[in-house]
């Protein structure tokens, strides 16, 4: 395979309150060569005090925090941000909450999640204020279902957007997950959601489809890496893949790649190849960043490791036989990226290193 090589050029950390935690960071280039990032902060991945703040900067060097972006309401928990530009002028920012009772986020003995809300908050003067939170109804009965965003915001068309999302299940239902990788339709510019588009469904309920991640292709089309995982067990499959040439309305059979990893963030290339960012988390644990030209096959040989997690790859054991509840303790993850003006890519994720967890970000060569 002759995919290219990856080269790391520059990197650096996003600001925060190191009294706090930072995750999940997603970092946007405005058209004026300034970047914008969000991330939830709190004392813990899942912490009922995660809340999201908004970053700025015009090196990547040095960033000005400006805080919350949303009223304190201690009854929800908000977590995993994004920021998308619009034709307009205008930003978006998708995030999940999910409520705050005496249980934690996820139960490990039920397995079942707090009540979320999927949100939309917005911003007329290039993310200085924004909206309060806009809700976006998912027609799912909450009896069975939870539900949260999964993926950045896809801008079809102007008459079509989608608001990824995956599904697991509440406390109180009695029985296995339907999980499912699926998204919300907006056919009004994101004012009202209603047609629901489902990605990837094991029928049988033995694989999970999370975290999905998209990319918008050159020639047009979806890519979605899925995150593939046997239910009920600790097994991981290689990362699989979906496309989409109809705006979302119908979706291939999740096919695998040669990716042995969890989140995975497809980069779309203006040359049509594929770069993917990866959770690598067989030892040596950490972040890889690996090319491809069909989408499927990586170039595992040239990959480039932008993360060395180390010894501190996770913040201990856990006393529960549940997956999820060990996934609970992870210490570095959610990568994501973009593709630059100059050709450059442009990648970010938290991680924790001499004890502090904290945001990154790593940008690269492509040759």
């Amino acid at each position: 395979m002759t995919s290219g090589l990856l080269r790391i050029v520059d990197q650096g950390m996003l600001s925060h309150d190191t009294s706090r935690g930072a995750y999940m960071p997603s970092i946007t280039s405005l058209d004026d060569g300034t970047w914008i990032a969000c991330q939830h902060v709190g004392r813990e991945l899942a912490s009922a005090d995660n809340r999201i703040e908004v970053l700025r900067s015009r090196d990547g060097k040095e960033w000005q925090n400006q805080g919350c972006v949303h009223a304190i309401d201690d009854s929800w928990a908000y977590r995993g941000p994004d920021i998308e530009p619009l034709p307009d002028g205008r930003l978006v920012m998708t995030v999940t909450r999910f409520e705050v009772t005496d249980a934690a986020l996820f139960d490990p003995d039920s397995e079942g999640l707090q009540r979320p809300e999927m949100l939309l908050f917005w911003s007329t003067d290039r993310g200085a204020s924004w909206s309060p939170p806009q809700i976006v109804p998912v027609d799912l009965p909450p009896e069975k279902y939870t539900w949260n965003k999964a993926g950045r915001l896809i801008q079809c068309s102007q008459s079509r957007w989608l608001y990824p999302f995956e599904t697991w299940k509440p406390d109180a239902y009695d029985g296995p997950p339907d999980q499912k990788a699926a998204a919300v339709v907006s056919s009004d510019q994101g004012k009202t959601w209603g047609e629901l588009t489902v990605m990837a469904d094991d029928s049988d309920g033995k694989l999970l489809w999370w975290d999905q991640m998209n990319a918008q292709l050159p020639d047009g089309r979806l890519f979605v890496m899925l995150w593939t995982h046997r239910y009920g067990t600790k097994e991981d499959l290689d990362v699989h893949g979906i496309t989409s040439d109809d705006g979302g309305r119908t979706w291939s059979e999740p096919q695998p790649t040669n990716l042995p990893g969890q989140v995975c963030c497809p980069i779309a290339l203006p040359d049509g190849r594929l770069a993917a960012i990866y959770n690598h988390r067989a030892a040596p644990q950490g972040i890889r960043v690996a090319l491809s030209e069909d989408l499927s096959s990586f170039d595992r040989e040239r990959e480039v490791v932008v993360f060395d997690a180390g010894a501190e790859a996770t913040f201990g054991q856990t006393d529960h036989e549940n997956f999820l509840a060990e996934h609970m303790l992870i210490a570095f993850g959610k990568p994501q990226g973009i593709c630059l003006a100059d050709g450059t890519l442009l990648t970010f994720f938290w991680c924790t290193s001499q004890g502090v967890t904290h945001t990154r970000w790593v940008r690269l060569s492509v040759d």
